[in-house]
């Protein structure tokens, strides 16, 4: 094998390894993004109230058998 052929083919093979890490990257912050995105989702959401204690809702059960 030439010197010549064996450059072209390194460098090549550098060439796609550093295309792979940068799209690797991209593809990393836009999950972190995505995930930022759905926790403010989340916080955004309508909270729920606590109920109130004096309120007779759910005191008591009704059991038959």
């Amino acid at each position: 094998m030439d010197v010549a052929s064996l450059s072209t083919s390194m460098s090549q093979y550098q060439t796609q390894v550093d295309h792979a890490t940068k799209v690797s990257s991209m593809v990393k912050d836009q999950i972190e993004k995505t995930g930022e995105m759905a926790l403010q989702l989340i916080d955004s959401a309508a909270p729920v109230s606590a109920p109130d204690p004096s309120s007779p809702l759910g005191q008591t059960i009704d059991i038959r058998v």
